[in-house]
């Protein structure tokens, strides 16, 4: 009998290189994700240490010029912390793009092994029934030749 061979052997493979591809690009995304979650946690401290700083010029000897330099450094820096948020917000979008089109690439790779694994128990099958029918065919041959 021939060896068993998977008709469908370079899909699975390039199912299994697609899936390599998708779990590199959701790693990509989820360094973006982290990398902008730490910028938005240092500009949210920035923000924190600015207005420490307003509450001490105001409590302490006033000084309107120190104070408006830091009011107008606090809302730059609220600014860049609300664009960092949004940074936040797409490197988020772009993790679960990634994640479905893994989970996606996960299926597909599992359903072609899967109808592998299938095609190989019926291979095994028809192997066992063949190899049953030549023990069967060489003892009916013995039987009837009286050896």
């Amino acid at each position: 009998m021939h060896k068993f061979r998977f008709k469908l052997e370079g899909v699975l493979s390039v199912k299994m290189r697609l899936e390599e591809q998708a779990k590199a690009a959701f790693a990509s995304a989820m360094q973006t994700l982290n990398a902008c979650e730490q910028k938005r946690d240092e500009a949210a401290a920035r923000v924190r240490s600015y207005e420490a700083k307003l509450e001490e010029l105001v409590n302490g000897i006033l000084n309107i010029t120190e104070i408006t330099v830091c009011k107008d450094a606090i809302r730059i820096v609220r600014e860049d912390l609300t664009e960092k948020e949004n940074a936040v917000k797409r490197a988020q979008n772009r993790v679960e793009m990634c994640r479905k089109n893994l989970s996606n690439a996960i299926m597909e790779r599992k359903t072609i092994e899967k109808l592998k694994e299938k095609e190989f128990e019926e291979y095994i099958k028809e192997y066992n029934d063949e190899e049953r029918k030549q023990i069967d065919e060489l003892v009916s041959y013995r039987h009837n030749a009286g050896v």
